[in-house]
């Protein structure tokens, strides 16, 4: 069971790393928004510490994690499509590929700037 427990809290760390990154955060920078030390955050990511379950709802806040599941190896649940978006989809499976073609282009071309979320303090 040790060995097990051990693999599970590296496979963890491994995690919360990957996420830090994905959200484009310093461990520094992580720490400050999550109220903890660099050498905190760190040590999670070295698997010698692990959050704790309030932690791991912040977390998923800070690095835009929809689930906790997420930093114990479960895929990330599916967001649910608008009424838009589902329409969308359909028209898109019955479109020839000159017209999904266009529409990429279109799509492409009219991106809203990304803005980038603000540090908590």
């Amino acid at each position: 069971m040790a060995g097990s427990q051990s693999e599970t809290r590296l496979r963890i760390a491994r995690l919360l790393k990957l996420y830090r990154e994905k959200a484009g955060l310093t461990i520094r920078e992580a720490g400050e928004l999550l109220g903890k030390s660099n050498q905190t955050v760190s040590a999670w990511e070295q698997g010698r510490g692990q959050p704790d379950a309030d932690m791991f709802l912040k977390l998923c806040e800070v690095y835009g994690v929809e689930s906790v599941s997420v930093f114990f190896g479960e895929d990330p649940p599916e967001p649910e499509l608008s009424v838009d978006e589902r329409e969308l989809l359909e028209e898109w499976r019955g479109a020839t590929d000159a017209a999904r073609e266009a529409a990429i282009m279109v799509l492409k071309s009219n991106k809203r700037p990304r803005v980038k979320k603000e540090k908590a303090m």
